[in-house]
């Protein structure tokens, strides 16, 4: 009796999800999942199943994916413990309503939106569609959102959120997570992922009842857009017609404008010499590739060798499985290449491009080095000490 009661329970959950989802895709796996467990013939695989899409325990009934200072991280599949369209959407209500709850100072609100080239097809969700979510969700109660267009690293994201004087700025990406996982990334107004207490407050905000049920039709309105896409071929972007390529490539300009006047290039133009090192680069499979070249242009430095198997953007991250450049084996495909070809530092970006990875040769015993974090940050504070810190107006007004 009492599995039957548990039983009853996880069914009237999914229903009930049932009737918010957007996604046909996710709607009709989670539908084909009841049919089967109600069929005594075809049930045991289909409620463990549905038991992991809605789970439950003591301390709460129904359980939701954790928002926190790094936002929202999960595996892309239905439930409310998973990244996917409706979570997305309840999401973005609950941070849409915390954000005109507490900006009262009567200026215009502004939001800015990048992804990365996560998906997962069977279910139909990706990166890509959880930024064109929050972007429709935010429009729907008066904050104008930006949404970039195409993939973007995360510190351009981030940049762009003082760039154009936003209140929010949100990056859909798992960052060095498995393919299997998307996340949710939140900035605020500073450009800073948010801190305590603000993360606890907008997590009470999705939770509230009024922002789990969604405001408006949104998967309608997703399907009316991609259906008007398919048959204007003037409506430009990846995003149709939502993203604005115009103000995407000026925002991309003026991070590395910013770069360029920061005062950490020398302007000492670094030629390649018999000597000096040769460097690979790999993106891990992720999004990293234009915007590398784009910094070794700016810093003078000659092109570096981009591991072929890894360079363009895969969401099944095809040669390794861990996209994370400080994981053991990472590093193993690019180290290869490298080797092959003569070179003597591997630099690596995780998916979204935000950490670093970095490995030297030793050419005289024959071994690769693989740098810590810790290790890598000691170089970078050096070298920002020695290029600008010591010399900054701060520094010296304090000696």
């Amino acid at each position: 009796m009492m599995e039957e009661g548990i039983e009853s329970t996880l069914f009237h959950h999914a229903k009930e999800w049932l009737k918010l989802d957007p996604n046909v895709a996710t709607a009709s796996h989670v539908e084909n999942l009841i049919a089967r467990a109600e069929q005594h013939g075809d049930s045991a695989s289909a409620i463990e199943e549905l038991r992991s899409y809605f789970p439950t325990n003591e301390k709460s009934p129904h359980p939701r994916i954790g928002f926190g200072t790094a936002g929202l991280r999960g595996r892309m599949q239905p439930g409310p413990v998973g990244m996917n369209d409706l979570v997305v959407i309840q999401t973005a209500q609950g941070l849409a309503k915390d954000i005109l709850q507490h900006n009262h100072d009567g200026k215009p609100l502004k939001a800015v939106v990048g992804y990365d080239h996560r998906s997962h097809g069977t279910f139909d969700l990706s990166s890509k569609n959880f930024a064109i979510y929050t972007k429709l969700v935010f429009e729907s109660v008066g904050i104008a959102c930006t949404l970039l267009d195409g993939y973007v690293a995360t510190p351009i994201l981030a940049f762009a959120v003082t760039n154009i004087n936003a209140a929010v700025g949100i990056m859909v990406t798992a960052s060095h997570n498995p393919k299997q996982d998307d996340g949710y990334k939140v900035y605020w107004s500073d450009g800073c992922q948010i801190r305590p207490p603000v993360d606890e407050r907008i997590a009470r905000s999705i939770a509230e009842k009024e922002n789990l049920s969604p405001w408006n039709d949104y998967g309608a309105q997703l399907h009316e857009l991609k259906t008007k896409a398919n048959s204007h071929e003037e409506l430009t972007g990846e995003c149709y017609g939502l993203s604005n390529p115009e103000e995407t490539e000026k925002i991309v300009k003026d991070y590395f404008q910013a770069i360029a006047m920061s005062g950490l290039i020398s302007g000492k133009v670094f030629e390649q010499t018999s000597t000096s090192p040769k460097i690979t680069y790999t993106a891990m499979h992720g999004i990293g590739h234009p915007f590398a070249m784009e910094s070794f242009q700016k810093f003078n430095l000659p092109p570096f060798l981009a591991v072929p198997s890894q360079k363009d953007p895969d969401p099944n991250f095809s040669t390794v499985p861990f996209p994370n450049p400080e994981e053991k084996g990472a590093l193993d495909e690019a180290v290869s290449f490298a080797m092959q070809n003569g070179c003597d530092i591997v630099l690596a970006n995780d998916p979204d491009a935000d950490r670093l990875g970095v490995a030297e040769f030793d050419k005289e015993t024959r071994t690769w080095t693989m740098f810590t974090g810790d290790q890598i940050g000691t170089l970078l504070g050096h070298y920002l000490w020695n290029s600008i810190g010591k010399n900054c107006e701060k520094v010296r007004s304090s000696q």
